[in-house]
């Protein structure tokens, strides 16, 4: 590997941009604004008052529980002046999986936005009173490690990578030089804030001197909403998770985007080539810094029948296609285990020393790799193809289904948006199950797949859904697609909705869960997920006339809480 130039660590990328750059706007929430000369001074004071803490030490872990806002970026550039390493909480995750995240992570405190009331997560004490001196910052030296992301492993239980701030510059000054993100572009973000595309998105806008655009409420279901806010602020840049940005090609974009950028899933289909904004696909796990490769504008590159590819390792970044005995393999076709070194790989595993080992291997040379589990192969003209997870093998009474053809033939029908296969157990073998959106009928994609997929690989059932439920990082909820009550018998508005408030409510979640919910009921368990919670909340305000954040759902889920939540925003309001 030839030497690289050194790359300076984020820290220092925002504190020349600081100097610089002090009067231009840094973030963007709503009507709040920070220049980026108010994002360093309040910065200094978040990195002033954890230095003063008791038991602080450079190179400690600190959490930070914010939701998408202006005080969770500073809060997270503060933890890094002060020589720690962040990590972040999304507060839309359920409480047992915070708790199961502090308890393995074992952060020294958690920096908690004081009106989220999450007392009962999150149990910590308020920092020092201590003003930010000038020239103290201790700085990324002090701590090798950027930030920790949770990921949850096969077993389902979550796994903290820890990723280096060499491995973040290294990212961050690939994406100035591949996407021309500097100074007067505006780039909006809304992954979720425990995917690690949330760290892409604010550091490679911050770190080059742009204009970090944030929505004020959680938009991770509602492609309309995003669609809508990139017009409305003017954003020439964003990221959007697989599934989100396969429906916005789907439709005309806003006239000011020029640039998407899509990763987290296998993408199936192409843009069209008339699409006005340029479009990138990108493949790359958490334990390789969120970007390993990625592909040149998919408008003009490579649009055949086939999915599009995930293109070619970014700078830094080395990669190999190994078969089962672990030789390389170069022969375009040929599928194997693809294999990950360089720049971008991350430290390991926090706290878990026998899984690092198994998945950070290194050859007879010497070379660090890591072990993605994912097959993919070379393509004629060089580049990679994601083929499917290892991990993720579909069996249908003993048949081995790859759920990405299945989806891409689906994908393939007239006016079919989007399109998920999942194995429904049933006692004899499993049976294939499929969903999709579009407005074409359930008669016309069954003929359609027969016509183009052996018998064993047609789903014995298709479905129609107005949306296809997601996890909080943006991925298509095949669990959740499983747990979707079905259609026979479904209450309807008539049948449900009353005069009253509690009444009315629960007629709402019965119409989109398809289960007459108790008050003591919890959304999310009968039936609800995270798109059909944005729709329910749109759909309550509709027969109030009230202002009922997304949030509210995730943070009250029970219909006698929710409903008193509503009943508030009606007496605040009249």
């Amino acid at each position: 590997m030839k030497d690289r130039p050194e790359i300076p660590p984020v820290v220092h990328m925002l504190r020349s941009v600081a100097e610089t750059r002090p009067d231009s706007t840094a973030v963007e929430c709503g009507k709040e604004q920070l220049t980026y000369r108010r994002l360093w001074e309040e910065s200094g004071a978040v990195s002033a008052r954890l230095r003063a803490m008791e038991g602080f030490r450079p190179g400690c872990l600190i959490g930070v529980l914010f939701e998408r806002g202006v005080s969770g970026v500073v809060a997270q550039l503060g933890i890094w002046r002060a020589g720690a390493a962040y990590l972040p909480l999304d507060p839309a995750l359920p409480d047992v999986r915070i708790r199961a995240v502090l308890r393995d992570a074992a952060p020294l405190t958690v920096l908690v936005q004081p009106d989220l009331d999450r007392d009962d997560v999150v149990s910590t004490g308020p920092l020092p009173e201590a003003p930010a001196e000038a020239g103290t910052d201790s700085g990324p030296a002090d701590s090798p490690t950027a930030y920790v992301i949770y990921t949850s492993g096969s077993t389902g239980t979550p796994k903290g990578v820890e990723v280096g701030h060499d491995a973040l510059a290294n990212l961050l000054s690939w994406h100035r030089g591949a996407y021309a993100t500097g100074p007067g572009v505006r780039l909006a973000a809304f992954a979720g804030l425990g995917f690690d595309a949330s760290v892409w998105e604010t550091w490679a806008t911050l770190a080059n001197g742009a204009t970090l655009v944030l929505p004020t409420e959680t938009m991770l279901a509602d492609i309309t909403a995003i669609s809508a806010f990139l017009g409305e602020h003017d954003v020439e840049q964003c990221f959007l998770s697989t599934p989100l940005a396969e429906q916005l090609l789907a439709q005309q974009p806003p006239s000011s985007l020029r640039l998407l950028l899509t990763g987290g899933d296998r993408l199936r289909v192409h843009p069209p080539s008339d699409y006005p904004a340029a479009v990138h696909n990108h493949y790359g796990p958490t334990e390789a810094t969120v970007v390993t490769t990625a592909t040149q504008d998919l408008r003009t590159h490579g649009a055949t029948g086939a999915a599009p590819v995930i293109g070619r390792p970014v700078d830094g970044a080395l990669v190999r296609v190994v078969d089962d005995a672990g030789h390389t393999v170069t022969r375009p076709g040929s599928a194997g285990e693809l294999l990950i070194g360089g720049a971008v790989l991350a430290s390991g595993y926090r706290n878990d020393p026998e899984l690092t080992a198994r998945k950070f291997i290194r050859d007879d040379d010497g070379v660090r790799w890591y072990r993605s589990g994912d097959i993919c192969r070379w393509s004629d003209a060089g580049e990679l193809e994601f083929v499917e997870r290892r991990d993720a093998q579909l069996s249908v009474r003993g048949h081995r289904v790859e759920a990405a053809e299945v989806e891409q033939a689906i994908l393939s029908v007239r006016t079919v948006q989007q399109a998920a296969v999942a194995v429904r157990e049933d006692g004899v073998g499993g049976s294939l199950v499929a969903f999709y959106c579009g407005g074409v009928d359930e008669h016309t994609v069954h003929a359609a797949l027969e016509e183009q997929l052996p018998r064993y690989m047609v789903p014995s059932r298709i479905r129609r859904l107005d949306t296809i439920p997601l996890t909080p990082n943006g991925k298509i909820d095949r669990v959740a697609l499983l747990g979707l009550p079905d259609e026979a018998g479904q209450p309807t508005a008539s049948d449900l909705r009353g005069n009253s408030v509690d009444e009315t409510v629960a007629g709402i979640w019965a119409e989109l869960t398809g289960r007459r919910p108790e008050s003591g009921d919890s959304f999310f368990e009968i039936g609800g997920h995270s798109l059909l919670a944005a729709k329910m909340v749109s759909q309550v305000r509709a027969a109030f006339g009230v202002r009922v954040e997304l949030q509210s759902v995730f943070r009250y889920p029970v219909l006698s809480d929710f409903v008193a939540q509503v009943n508030a925003s009606l007496k605040s309001e009249s």
